[in-house]
């Protein structure tokens, strides 16, 4: 009976073919990614349940080119985030400390009243440059975001 049974089996396997189970495949739920921004710091967000992906301090960004790697759009923009983020850190905080300088010598009653000038144009200058190259980042990061979702399966 066994052998009889063993024989329709294979029978059975012959005729309807084996059908390999694919591995099942996360769904967007699971994978979106989001940014949230808390007391100056931001994390990057997986999924509904909100599964820190990576995070950013104050002098370091998120590595955001690994996690969006899978989409080439999405990776050309996050290595524009990575290139644009730290300088950009560096540069605003070189503003607070030519800030701190600068009120600090213009105390001091018998400096050169050139230096305090130099202090707070430096502050302007690092401030300005700094602004705009986190401006590129955030928005760099932003598109990161957008296409990596975007070409999620649904």
């Amino acid at each position: 009976m066994s052998r009889l049974t063993a024989v329709f089996l294979v029978v059975q396997l012959l005729i309807t073919g084996v059908a390999a189970m694919a591995a099942q495949e996360p769904s967007y739920d699971e994978s979106a990614l989001r940014v949230v921004s808390r007391q100056g710091s931001m994390q990057i967000l997986r999924g509904v349940e909100g599964t820190v992906a990576s995070r950013a301090g104050i002098f370091h960004g998120p590595k955001v080119a690994d996690l969006v790697a899978q989409s080439d759009s999405a990776l050309a923009e996050a290595k524009i985030f990575e290139r644009d983020y730290q300088p950009a850190q560096w540069l605003l905080g070189a503003a607070i400390v030519s800030l701190g300088a600068a009120i600090g010598a213009s105390r001091v009653n018998d400096i050169n009243p050139f230096i305090p000038t130099v202090l707070t144009a430096t502050t302007f200058v690092s401030f300005a440059f700094g602004a705009k190259k986190l401006d590129s980042a955030y928005q760099a990061l932003s598109k990161a975001i957008w296409w990596y979702n975007r070409d999620l399966k649904r």
